[in-house]
């Protein structure tokens, strides 16, 4: 079984440096400290889920970016820093939170942080414009590390056998 981290990003952490918005969250993380050198990938896949919105019906979908980090998602032209979406949930009347489960993103890959400062963006599909009315939230990314042994297993070419067939 794969060596796996959790990583806790909560917009009321100790570890915020900069909340100017919950849109644009900035953390510090300890990278050396979390994650073992060993690894220079992680496979990942995330959680997201905000508190519960009561001053109106949240309608906005929208990415979770991170910024500080290097992916493998792209947007179909260069690489992106989207990881995934997230969506509003409607309680009733005028309750509802923000979501994204484990099973709504693929999964993706990143090298080993080198940036202790890693900043989650959070917009509406357009990629720039900040989702309304954000309340306070916790993103958890579960990393697991990729030895090097799949690193160069994921890198060579597969040899088929063309030899002609004999036939009796």
């Amino acid at each position: 079984m794969p060596e796996s981290y959790n990583i806790i990003f909560c917009s009321r952490g100790n570890n915020v440096i900069n909340k100017t918005s919950l849109n644009a969250v900035q953390y510090n993380v300890n990278w050396s400290v979390i994650l073992p050198k060993k690894f220079k990938k992680f496979h990942c896949q995330f959680i997201f889920k905000s508190e519960n919105y009561s001053s109106g019906v949240l309608t906005d979908n929208g990415f979770v970016g991170m910024q500080g980090i290097v992916s493998n998602c792209y947007d179909g032209l260069s690489r992106t820093s989207n990881l995934g979406i997230i969506y509003p949930v409607f309680l009733g009347g005028t309750n509802s939170f923000y979501n994204s489960t484990n099973n709504d993103n693929n999964d993706f890959y990143i090298d080993y942080p080198i940036n202790n400062l890693v900043t989650i963006i959070l917009n509406k599909f357009d990629g720039v414009t900040p989702m309304g009315s954000m309340p306070n939230y916790t993103l958890i990314m579960n990393l697991q590390g990729v030895t090097d042994e799949e690193l160069r297993n994921d890198n060579t070419p597969m040899l088929l056998d063309v030899s002609p067939l004999k036939l009796s």
